[in-house]
Parts: C-alpha cells; sequence; structure tokens
C-alpha cells in the first residue's frame, strides 16, 4: 500500500493525477471523491493499492 499526502493547496484532482503518472508499476486509478472516502482500519482502507490523505481524510483508489 502507498499513501499519497496531499500538499499545499494541492486538489485530489491533483493527487490522482500525480499517481498516475508516476506508479512505478504503471498501474492507473480512479477516484470518485463521494464513494471511495474510507477510514482508518476500515475493509477499503486496509485493501486499497493507493491511498490519498487529503486533509486528514483519507481516500481509497481503485485500479482500472
Amino acid at each position: 500500500m502507498n499513501i499519497h499526502l496531499c500538499q499545499g493547496d494541492e486538489t485530489l484532482e491533483d493527487a490522482l493525477n500525480i499517481i498516475n503518472e508516476t506508479d512505478k508499476e504503471g498501474r492507473k486509478f480512479a477516484l470518485n471523491p463521494e464513494l471511495d472516502r474510507c477510514y482508518v482500519g476500515d475493509e477499503a482502507f486496509a485493501n486499497a493499492p493507493v491511498l490519498i490523505n487529503y486533509k486528514n481524510t483519507y481516500y481509497a483508489l481503485h485500479e482500472v
């Protein structure tokens, strides 16, 4: 699992673009901010290949 910490004025879309451009395995991910929010300890958090931490809120990305 990788965690991307958003910096400064970085948006969720910016973070997703960075992750998709820099994934070492060449994977591509998608994010739906309404459906993919997760919490520490829940199943989505534990099983996500990549998490985004945006303003202390976690989002679990899924591979496309």
